[in-house]
């Protein structure tokens, strides 16, 4: 009985002294992991005011310095609403799509005429082969996320939303994903 006794006490004291000890020294493990509290504060900050003030499609909050946050959209992805040269386009986040692909309408809307570009690319897509435009677009913006000169491309048909991909993702500093939120680092 006395050996169980001193076996409990002996876990119950290592697991308080590694508690303790992860307690004391969190800052140096945030910093290791890449996790910073005051993203924290912020995520569940945006997240509150993203709940009360914004549509529920649309929930990208602009956090402290360079960094947005988007969060996931009832239909279980990521969508944002983005600056693209002098108009606005409405993206899908697509990390799997290695560059910004935009519909005809979206590139009229950002000061692109689809009618006279060249559809030279070969692209490979989910529906199979296709051909695009090559683009590059002047400004991209997601909250306070900027990238300048992003390849893009243009396809005439089979696109039913246009797709933030890797040209834009790839050139930040960090992009962070958790089960709801998606925060973008410049």
């Amino acid at each position: 009985m006395s050996n169980r006794l001193i076996r409990d006490a002996l876990i119950a004291s290592c697991i308080f002294i590694g508690g303790f000890y992860l307690f004391t020294h969190r800052p140096m493990i945030y910093e290791f992991i890449g996790l910073h509290p005051q993203d924290i504060v912020d995520a569940r900050t945006a997240r509150a005011q993203t709940e009360a003030a914004v549509p529920a499609k649309i929930t990208t909050v602009r956090l402290g310095g360079s960094a947005t946050s988007i969060r996931k959209a009832k239909d279980g992805q990521f969508w944002t609403d983005a600056r693209v040269n002098t108009g606005y386009v409405n993206f899908l986040v697509d990390t799997g799509a290695s560059i910004i692909a935009l519909t005809p309408a979206d590139a009229r809307k950002v000061g692109l005429d689809p009618e006279n570009l060249d559809y030279t690319a070969t692209i490979n897509t989910a529906s199979g082969q296709t051909k695009g435009a090559p683009v590059v677009l002047k400004f991209v913006a997601v909250g306070n996320v900027s990238v300048r000169n992003v390849r893009a491309v243009i396809i005439p048909q089979g696109l039913t939303h246009s797709l933030l991909g890797m040209s834009f993702l790839g050139e930040l500093q960090r992009v962070e994903a958790s089960r709801d939120i998606l925060i973008l680092r410049q």
